[in-house]
């Protein structure tokens, strides 16, 4: 495939990504940010691999023909997926506040590709959480734990609780 048509299907394919995730997201606050994230990641689909043209070169005879192929830039992959699960991350921190759950700070580990996002460890550290069970009697690190562990679909044992006390 030509590189310049690889590279306005990626900056395609992000924008219709954007779009869908926009129209499922409806007129929240999250949706907000996650436009501003889509609208970012769209502008880093376009700027750069522009870098990487000029330093190689370019010919135009007609069409538009990169001289040397453009290698895939694994840096920018990763970043792309490190985005998505920072968003994804404060989605579990706003589904937390809206338990009592304030002032927690979520990591997560695992990739993230166009169609699905893998997590495989979610890091929840409580050092500057402020918690208000409903029940006094509940086992709090249990509760947060089994609430991560539902809304990402994945096994409670990968959610590791950080505590302020260790």
């Amino acid at each position: 495939m030509n590189p310049i048509m690889g590279w306005v299907i990626g900056i395609l394919a992000v924008v219709i990504l954007g779009v869908v995730v926009d129209l499922l997201m409806g007129q929240t606050k999250m949706g907000k940010y996650v436009r501003s994230v889509f609208a970012a990641v769209t502008v880093l689909v376009i700027v750069l691999p522009l870098p990487s043209l000029f330093q190689n070169g370019c010919s135009i005879d007609g069409n538009f023909v990169i001289e040397s192929p453009i290698d895939l830039d694994e840096n920018f992959l990763q970043f792309t997926s490190r985005v998505k699960l920072n968003h994804l991350a404060r989605g579990v921190e706003l589904q937390l506040a809206q338990h009592n759950i304030n002032g927690v700070r979520v990591t997560l580990d695992g990739t993230a590709t166009v169609q699905e996002i893998s997590v495989q460890r979610a890091t929840v550290n409580l050092q500057n959480a402020v918690i208000e069970p409903q029940d006094p009697h509940i086992n709090v690190i249990e509760w947060i734990s089994r609430l991560v562990a539902q809304y990402l679909h994945i096994e409670q044992a990968r959610v590791v609780i950080i505590n302020g006390n260790r």
